[in-house]
């Protein structure tokens, strides 16, 4: 049902009907006041319904309750229409009900990380090798891995920190696993060193 709105012409205001009764005069307990000498305390009353729309009856005011200049004891207010307490002239609009808005929120689907499998002693073994325990596990998508797998990257000081083959995210241990040796890094021969081997191969 669409809003009805009471605006004041002759008298500055603005109020929406409420579905059922709607009491309008001077006194300050109306629902819609109309601070005019002219207005009686209780001028008059309008029912709003779903059937009949907006229904105006006079409360036995003083100087009577008027639609487009016709007086009335009881009659229907269509929008557009104004309708006379006193001496002050209101007008009764209608006003569209703006839809509420819709917010799709997609859902989120979070993948489990795939199962691994159990060997006989109850271990888990690595996703990559079936037959081999995994020792790993990546912090960031949850997978784990054997030594074999695993990005292992050695730092100064003695310092190592592993990463997922799968995502790169950071691994730490299993409990009760242990993190094997690293590769021996194969060291780089000096300009020196590499000059006196070129000149040797020349000379042969």
């Amino acid at each position: 049902m669409d809003k009805l709105v009471l605006k004041g012409l002759t008298h500055p205001g603005e109020f929406e009907l409420s579905p059922g009764f709607n009491t309008v005069g001077r006194n300050p307990t109306n629902d819609f006041r109309v601070p005019d000498s002219t207005v009686s305390s209780f001028h008059c009353e309008i029912i709003v319904s779903e059937n009949l729309g907006a229904v105006v009856r006079d409360l036995n005011s003083t100087n009577g309750t008027f639609i487009d200049g016709q007086p009335i004891q009881e009659s229907s207010l269509r929008p557009g229409q104004v309708l006379r307490v006193g001496s002050a002239d209101v007008k009764l609009e209608k006003q569209e009900v703006a839809e509420p808005i819709h917010v799709a929120i997609p859902e989120l689907k979070v993948e489990a990380p795939p199962a691994s499998v159990t060997l006989p002693d109850g271990a888990l073994a690595c996703l990559n090798h079936s037959e081999v325990r995994a020792s790993l596990k990546c912090v960031k998508c949850q997978k784990i891995f054997c030594n074999e797998c695993v990005h292992i990257l050695k730092l100064s000081g003695g310092k190592t920190r592993v990463f997922c083959p799968a995502c790169s995210g950071p691994c730490e241990l299993l409990p009760g696993a242990i993190l094997g040796p690293l590769p021996a890094a194969a060291k780089k021969q000096s300009l020196l060193g590499r000059l006196t081997q070129t000149i040797r191969i020349r000379l042969k």
